[in-house]
């Protein structure tokens, strides 16, 4: 069981159709990962990713995933960019960056409509 919210869970399986080996990473994180931490910067958010058991072997692997991943975010002119990290240490990273100069505290993460999109922009009803 995880605790992800609805807007990470999508960023995550959106990296998975990357590669069948980010599809494994991905598939390993979001049925048997758990958040550890989660941080709205105001420029993006990461959240602190545990792999879970069986997990280890994924998490010391350092790698960033490639393929350009966007979400339209309600209150967000540009979206963001997500990213997963594996740095190595055995946690993985999940970044979502904000593609504009845009504020992103006040966006609720776990509240917030969003969908994922082939390209930076705003929700298509996005009520800026």
């Amino acid at each position: 069981m995880t605790d992800y919210w609805p807007l990470e869970l999508a960023a995550l399986e959106a990296i998975g159709t990357e590669s069948a080996e980010w599809a494994a990473i991905v598939d390993q994180l979001s049925k048997r990962g758990k958040v550890r931490s989660r941080d709205n910067t105001g420029g993006g958010f990461f959240v602190e990713i545990d792999p879970g058991p069986g997990g280890t072997e994924i998490a010391r692997k350092r790698q960033v995933s490639q393929k350009d991943v966007w979400l339209g975010v309600e209150r967000l002119d540009h979206g963001l960019g997500i990213i997963l990290h594996l740095n190595g240490d055995g946690i993985a990273l999940l970044e979502g960056y904000a593609v504009g100069l845009e504020d992103t505290l006040k966006i609720d993460f776990e509240r917030a409509r969003f969908e994922v999109t082939n390209k930076p922009g705003p929700l298509a009803t996005n009520d800026s």
